[in-house]
């Protein structure tokens, strides 16, 4: 691999934060590629030794560029739902060729679309590619452009799954909206069923788990899968969030699939939202112990430090308004 640097492409999102992050920590040099520079100072302005380059995912010369003289491409680019039938391989297939020019390792976020309806829990790395979703059948061919291109051009790639993150600079729409409404004492949006055994992964745990796999020769070519901290349910998970903000909010639900499809006539991102909503009113939860075994860890908030830190954040920082765009 050229040099040691860490490239981080689609920089503008919790997720790259909290890698950029560990690799500050670890006094790696970072670069992050992101649209908009002064927006994105919100999003790093405690982490100086990242530099920030201004340039689009979609361009494979800002990307080639960006990537220049580093050894890891840490891939979180993410466009809205709508938008992922015409967007998101071509977006894959610019830093798949940044990668290969640069002989780069890819480091990518998996999520568990891929493996459609649980056959067993937890779901292990050998679990089949049933995805019945049409979102979930674009991520599978996401990841077998990467697995081709190991085989044909020697592309060096890591898979790392995960569950929904929840944390600082989580901003999708709906997870922040938990926390920022537990402050003001409004109401907590569930939609899902509220008693159904599910897990999250604290943003920052996701981070290191992306950095710890990708930078070890062991993850060549192989994909993992990394669980929350542990098993919780939806209520037990918003009932923290309420006794810690300690201003009475009140869980509220919408779990009934007609109030679902009579939304997305009008909203868009919820009628793409409504084929996902088998996440949550089943089980689908993932095994850990093959990234254990090979990394001799497992990155793991419990629930209650990981909501204290995120309603600290939300307390300080989403007051100023949303500080990244999506991608």
């Amino acid at each position: 691999m050229n040099g040691k640097g860490n490239v981080i492409i689609g920089a503008s999102s919790a997720l790259s934060r909290s890698i950029a992050k560990v690799l500050a920590e670890q006094n790696e040099p970072v670069r992050a590629l992101i649209r908009n520079k002064q927006k994105a100072l919100k999003l790093y302005s405690d982490l100086p030794n990242v530099e920030l380059i201004e340039g689009d995912a979609y361009n494979p010369s800002d990307v080639e560029n960006a990537l220049k003289d580093s050894s890891m491409l840490y891939y979180c680019v993410n466009v809205p739902y709508p938008q992922w039938k015409k967007e998101v391989r071509e977006l894959l297939s610019v830093s798949i060729s940044a990668a290969l020019k640069h002989k780069a390792k890819l480091v990518f976020p998996g999520n568990v679309y891929v493996y459609g309806h649980a056959k067993s829990n937890p779901v292990k790395e050998n679990h089949p590619f049933t995805a019945h979703t049409r979102k979930g059948k674009i991520r599978i061919e996401m990841e077998q452009m990467l697995s081709d291109a190991a085989v044909k051009s020697g592309l060096k790639y890591t898979i790392v799954r995960m569950p929904d993150f929840y944390g600082p600079y989580v901003i999708n729409g709906f997870s922040e909206k938990i926390f920022v409404n537990a402050l003001r004492g409004e109401k907590l949006q569930w939609v899902g069923d509220l008693d159904i055994p599910i897990e999250f992964i604290f943003i920052e745990d996701a981070g290191k788990a992306m950095v710890l796999a990708g930078s070890s020769e062991k993850s060549n070519g192989r994909m993992f899968n990394v669980p929350g901290a542990n098993i919780t349910t939806a209520r037990a998970f918003l009932h923290e969030v309420m006794c810690q903000s300690k201003k009475g909010s009140k869980i509220a639900t919408i779990n009934f699939r007609f109030i679902i499809a009579f939304a997305g006539l009008f909203n868009s991102i919820i009628r793409e939202f409504r084929e996902m909503m088998y996440l949550k009113q089943e089980t689908f939860l993932l095994d850990g112990a093959l990234f254990k075994t090979t990394f001799g860890t497992i990155p793991a908030t419990p629930y209650r430090d990981g909501i204290k830190k995120t309603l600290q954040w939300a307390k300080e920082f989403l007051q100023e308004g949303p500080p990244v765009e999506v991608r």
